[in-house]
């Protein structure tokens, strides 16, 4: 069980030391994370502005050309007037003519209306793209950070995590699961030290009893008030 439990002890330090080399890092990880979520969507923000300045244009296009045949077509029934024979024959035609009036006057409503939704989104879309700029410089500046200090690390860490592959090797799996557990719970620290008497994870004092027997390392013993493992090192524990 001694030997468990050095086992045990030096896989806590092996991932302190990665916890350590993790925090080193700062929030770059994150900033990046969140960087490229914002340009993620800026860019589909983007397209959808640029897919509805499309279909203003088409819209713009096709009214036009409604507009024109309307033109037109009222021209038309007004040349027809001068050859009317009756007034049945009158008021149909002067009829159509005011239909093609009133259709002209809606589309050309709705053809101004399209010109300010054209230029309103031309200005969205110019603004999103000044935006999407400064994301994309402010991602590569982070990029080029965490890539820097991923470089420092990088040859340590793995050596770490291949250290860490060996020590498991060598527990039992129930062990790994339970110094697994403790560890998610406690913020990466499952082994503890007994320190003047207490417990090195919560700093609570330990009967006399409980010392002997940890410092015995013939059992996993645990804190009854944090449940981290406790073990005895002569060194840490003066």
């Amino acid at each position: 069980m001694k030997n468990t439990l050095k086992k045990l002890i030096e896989l806590q330090k092996v991932d302190t030391q990665l916890q350590y080399l993790e925090r080193s890092k700062g929030d770059l990880p994150q900033k990046v994370g969140m960087l490229k979520r914002r340009l993620e969507e800026a860019e589909e923000s983007l397209k959808d502005s640029e897919r509805m300045l499309d279909g203003y244009r088409k819209e713009h296009g096709r009214l036009e050309i409604e507009i024109k045949a309307q033109r037109g077509r009222q021209e038309k029934y007004k040349a027809q007037l001068l050859e009317v024979k009756n007034n049945r024959e009158y008021d149909a035609v002067t009829q159509e003519i005011e239909a093609a009036k009133a259709a002209i006057e809606q589309k050309e409503n709705r053809l101004l209306e399209l010109m300010d939704l054209e230029e309103q989104t031309t200005g969205s879309i110019q603004i999103k793209k000044e935006e999407m700029d400064k994301l994309k410089k402010q991602l590569e500046r982070s990029n080029d950070e965490l890539t820097k200090r991923l470089a420092k690390t990088e040859k340590e860490e793995i050596e770490l995590k291949e250290r860490r592959e060996e020590i498991i090797k060598e527990l039992k799996p129930r062990i790994v699961s339970t110094y697994n557990r403790i560890a998610r719970a406690k913020d990466g620290l499952a082994v503890v030290n007994v320190v003047r008497g207490a417990c090195g994870g919560c700093f609570k004092s330990l009967p006399p009893q409980k010392i002997l027997e940890v410092r015995s390392m013939d059992k996993i013993y645990t804190c009854d008030i944090c449940g981290r493992i406790l073990v005895y090192e002569e060194d840490d524990s003066e």
